[in-house]
């Protein structure tokens, strides 16, 4: 009865802070819907702007701020790596976080590569190119490909987190 019940609670914990995984595709991430706190619009647009500070220490940029949504621009460095001739290469991303909060109680989060940064130099290389023309992912992004998924993922469970919290 013991591990019955061991069992449980750790699947409903499971399934409780699970949350949706972005996956890059040819067309870019895909929009995240969630269901806003239970807190007025005032002090959630308020969180997202204090998000920004503590998440993004290389600097940031904060625009189209409205009643109800703003945009975030902001650099990650080692946003990810990818492999030549054995040699593990990291690249540096601007990243574009769009937050919406809707009257409904739910928010529309959309986030999107900006910029491709590789030793600091800017790089022409851009998302779409990971994948051929008909949308398959391409050899030499192998290892690209999860490991933006990956921090991509990091920056939208820490704003989750972060307006959650409390």
């Amino acid at each position: 009865m013991k591990n019955l019940l061991t069992i449980t609670l750790f699947l409903c914990i499971a399934v409780c802070s699970a949350q949706t995984r972005l996956e890059l595709t040819p067309q870019g991430f895909q929009s995240l819907e969630l269901k806003s706190p239970d807190r007025p619009l005032d002090q959630l647009m308020e969180l997202s702007k204090g998000w920004v500070p503590t998440f993004n220490k290389r600097g940031y940029d904060v625009s189209g701020v409205t009643e109800n949504a703003l945009t975030i621009e902001a650099r990650n460095e080692n946003a990810y790596h990818y492999y030549n001739v054995g040699v593990r290469y990291n690249c540096d991303i601007v990243y574009t976080l769009k937050v919406v909060f809707r009257e409904d109680k739910t928010y529309m989060l959309n986030i999107s590569v900006k910029e491709i940064y590789a030793e600091n130099v800017l790089l022409k290389t851009t998302t779409v190119d990971f994948f051929t023309a008909d949308g398959k992912l391409k050899d030499d992004f192998r290892d690209a490909k999860p490991s933006l998924e990956n921090t991509i993922n990091k920056v939208v469970k820490s704003f989750v987190n972060f307006i959650n919290q409390k």
